[in-house]
């Protein structure tokens, strides 16, 4: 088995070898690809942690479509907080930064970049399609978003401006804000924790970005692990997964709470309706 590995290693275009190089590392490229050594468990753990973390950053660039697909064709953002991801995009983007300007790995954060946008993509259309006061107002015309939509918009680009900027965000400042970013992480899930057990349904919640969020939190927690020492990225993914994990455990608990909501609808207007005839044949 490993000759056979070696045979096709070994006749890696040059591009190839130098990519895996690149992201393994000489060494270990040598001993795990080109010497297709899988005993070498420093290695093999490196091996595994680089392809899981490429997998996710590239996962996630298409994680959140799901949601912004149901949203947009639903007009409907009924089980979605916007608490929830208005402080995620803050956490996202303290985290991405706080990474971009610390120098990892780009394999143990590359995700955060399409996340950041998705996030901020995703709290826009719940703002735009949030049902209005004044819907049951006769004649009152559809609600106008310009104005919040432009505002949040505005203070995205001010804030990443200002994380950026090292003049303006000193090194003690941004590990400060990391920090922080990990009760506001945590606390950022408490909305739809408390949405999901008020509506005992899941609403327009997408199951696949639920579930895809917990596995990814769990893949982050091993490749912060392994390639990375830093306490603050792993206290915070390590929190995000216990914090996914309950909301997990809410969906497969209330996925079909739409339809008894709408079977139960059902029942009482049967029994207004038979109500209401029986006072006329009286």
């Amino acid at each position: 088995m490993s000759s056979l590995l070696q045979a096709i290693t070994h006749s890696f275009p040059p591009w190839l070898s130098n990519l895996g190089v690149s992201i393994l590392g000489q060494e270990c490229y040598t001993i795990t690809v080109y010497d297709a050594d899988l005993t070498h468990t420093p290695c093999l753990r490196l091996a595994i942690s680089k392809a899981l973390g490429l997998g996710i950053v590239i996962f996630g660039s298409l994680l959140k479509l799901p949601q912004m697909y149901k949203i947009v064709s639903a007009k409907s953002t009924k089980g979605i907080s916007l608490a929830m991801y208005a402080m995620e995009c803050w956490a996202f983007v303290v985290s991405l930064v706080y990474a971009y300007r610390g120098k990892l790995p780009f394999s143990t954060y590359g995700e955060n970049a399409s996340l950041t946008v998705q996030n901020f993509i995703i709290t826009l259309l719940i703002i735009n399609y949030a049902p209005s006061r004044r819907s049951h107002q006769p004649y009152a015309g559809p609600p106008n978003r310009t104005l919040p939509l432009l505002l949040t918009s505005i203070t995205m680009l001010l804030t990443t401006s200002f994380l950026l900027s090292p003049s303006l965000c000193p090194p003690s400042l941004l590990s400060l804000l990391q920090a922080t970013t990990i009760p506001v992480s945590l606390v950022s899930k408490l909305p739809q924790m408390a949405q999901l057990h008020r509506d005992k349904a899941v609403g327009n919640l997408s199951a696949l970005v639920v579930f895809a969020q917990l596995a990814g939190t769990i893949a982050r927690v091993f490749t912060t692990m392994t390639e990375t020492d830093d306490m603050l990225l792993l206290a915070g993914f390590g929190g995000a997964t216990l914090f996914n994990g309950i909301i997990a455990a809410q969906y497969v608990m209330y996925w079909n709470g739409d339809e008894r909501s709408t079977f139960s609808s059902g029942l009482i207007d049967e029994k207004r309706y038979a109500g209401s005839s029986s006072v006329k044949r009286d």
